[in-house]
């Protein structure tokens, strides 16, 4: 049943399976089904994610059989046409509400918990470290379900769906928390190895406008004021740390020097 290989990356591998379905092949070592597969069930019926259709066990590897979707990732669509960012930021920003509006299922991690621990291994300067805890201490769980890394690259557009993929780090908490993700990731968040120049220079180009749009079209649907959006920002720097990518390094720990000179004032 399982057919070509259709993509890959670090935790995973999709192949065909059948004409109507994926299967997402977890690699060895990596336990992000457990997640993925808890958040789309509880998002069966909105309309905003694949349907997971069973849980499966491929030569000894975990793997989740998806319903296969038509249509282009949005980091791709503004690479091919760049006018369209603001519409895609709008799109996106919409997408994120309507996960928001999904209650979390209880046994998705805390993000606060996930937060803490990767903060506590990143590569920081005790100061940094210390800094971006106190934060954190300070911040609010939530309920709400959190996707953890929503960015362009995870999010599919068709002509008449927008669909949320890669759920691996899936988890419970509030939405501001996870809305601060996206913006540090579509602000500062590095292409990927081996992204074109020529995309790269689009890209570093349009990444303020479409951010700036994600950000206010995000803002005036949530329906009340965001809470402490600046405060989950420091800590989604602190913890992006942890991720060891390189070039990002020397920017974010910028930040949040910057961060921490500004709190002492």
């Amino acid at each position: 049943m399982i057919g070509a290989k259709l993509g890959e990356g670090r935790e995973a591998e999709v192949y065909a399976w059948g004409d109507r379905a994926v299967v997402k092949l977890y690699r060895p070592g990596y336990l992000g089904h457990l997640a993925e597969s808890t958040a789309l069930a509880n998002l069966d019926g909105h309309g905003v994610a694949p349907r997971l259709i069973e849980v499966v066990n491929w030569d000894g590897r975990p793997g989740l059989v998806l319903e296969r979707l038509a249509g282009s990732d949005m980091l791709a669509l503004l690479q091919r046409r760049p006018w369209r960012v603001l519409a895609l930021a709008r799109a996106l920003a919409a997408a994120h509400l309507a996960v928001h509006g999904v209650r979390a299922p209880a046994d998705l991690p805390d993000l606060r918990q996930v937060l803490a621990a990767r903060v506590e291994d990143a590569d920081l300067p005790p100061q940094l470290r210390d800094f971006a805890m106190r934060i954190l201490d300070g911040l609010p769980s939530g309920d709400r379900l959190c996707h953890g890394d929503y960015h362009p690259g995870n999010v599919l557009v068709a002509a008449d769906r927008i669909s949320v993929i890669d759920w691996a780090n899936a988890t419970r908490g509030v939405p501001e928390a996870d809305h601060a993700r996206t913006l540090l990731l579509l602000r500062w968040a590095d292409p990927l190895p081996g992204t074109p120049l020529i995309s790269r220079g689009l890209m570093a180009a349009g990444r303020a406008v479409f951010a700036r749009g994600y950000a206010r079209t995000y803002g005036g649907g949530s329906g009340r004021p965001l809470q402490l959006v600046d405060s989950w920002l420091v800590v989604h720097t602190a913890a992006r740390v942890s991720e060891g990518i390189e070039v990002e390094q020397p920017l974010l720990i910028g930040l949040l020097e910057g961060a921490r000179r500004n709190a002492t004032r």
